[in-house]
């Protein structure tokens, strides 16, 4: 790699992730002078090895789970790909397990047939202590089965930003404090403005909506007895699939908090033959309690191998 591509690639992830990245009021860093400083660094480097892993601290900074830098293969450490294992089940004692490792297709057909051709049902354990997720979509049309009507998963964010309104706050905050006061008293803009203003240059002013699944009147396939099995190998759109239990109350949480991180990020391919990955939108529970980075609790915590 030449310097250029170097610089060219490390531009691209920071500009990216300046315009999307939905949590930098809650980092304790300035990310333009992140890029200062891991350029400084990167004009210095000789070795692709360490451009690699340059780029690797650099998205690390962010502290995110699902915001990350891919090098090419051949910087990788070698890791055999593992595929998720099929759903499968258990019956005993009118208790049906149904263990689901992944949202990445829709297993509705699946779980549906269960419910329907299993007799005599006292409870219905939906293990995804090892779902390593997937897709919200394909996780919320199993949830339909259990959850009637409509229900939320997450309270969510982006950043709100249009050229308009980055050209105003971009003057605004160019005035001088005098200024700012003097403005304000003769009404020409107010302390809120400036706020605003000051948000939307720190990317930090966003757009809030609840995610909502399901219909009006949908009637659930099953409504007896309900727990769910979950674990710090729980994570992303499983994420979200147990946000809908937690919310509802429509199933016991059982097992260890998950893994606290979704999000849909957004994929940059890069000059060096590497990826990264940028989170988009932020997620908390409806109510409010926040889990990246903490995860969902569960309402019965125990050690999941024993359940």
């Amino acid at each position: 790699m030449n310097k250029a591509d170097m610089i060219y690639d490390l531009s691209s992830l920071w500009a990216v992730t300046k315009e999307i990245f939905p949590y930098f009021d809650r980092l304790q860093l300035d990310w333009d002078e992140q890029y200062r400083i891991c350029l400084e660094k990167l004009l210095v480097v000789d070795d692709e090895g360490d451009f690699h892993r340059l780029l690797t601290a650099f998205m690390e900074s962010l502290q995110d789970g699902h915001s990350k830098y891919y090098p090419p293969a051949a910087y990788r450490k070698p890791k055999a790909y593992v595929p998720p294992e099929p759903p499968s089940f258990t019956v005993a004692d009118g208790v049906l397990t149904i263990r689901l490792n992944e949202f990445m297709k829709d297993h509705t057909p699946y779980v549906k047939h269960l419910l329907e051709t299993t007799s005599g049902l006292s409870l219905v354990r939906l293990d995804i202590r090892s779902n390593i997720g997937g897709n919200t979509y394909y996780a919320a049309k199993v949830a339909e089965l259990f959850i009637s009507g409509t229900f939320e998963s997450c309270q969510k964010w982006t950043q709100a930003q249009t050229a308009i309104a980055t050209a105003g706050a971009s003057q605004l905050v160019c005035y001088s404090e005098e200024e700012i006061a003097r403005c304000i008293r003769d009404g020409m803009f107010t302390q809120e403005a400036i706020a605003d203003a000051k948000s939307t240059m720190n990317r930090t002013k966003y757009e809030t909506y609840t995610s909502t699944h399901g219909a009006e009147g949908q009637r659930a396939l099953y409504e007896g007895p309900l727990q769910l099995l979950i674990s710090r190998s729980t994570m992303s759109a499983a994420e979200d699939f147990t946000a809908m239990f937690k919310n509802t109350r429509r199933a016991t949480l059982i097992g260890q908090p998950t893994y606290g991180s979704t999000g849909t990020p957004c994929m940059i391919p890069l000059r060096c033959g590497g990826r990264a990955q940028v989170v988009s939108v932020g997620y908390r529970l409806p109510d409010g309690t926040e889990f990246i980075g903490k995860g969902i609790l569960p309402d019965i915590e125990t050690d999941a191998a024993s359940v």
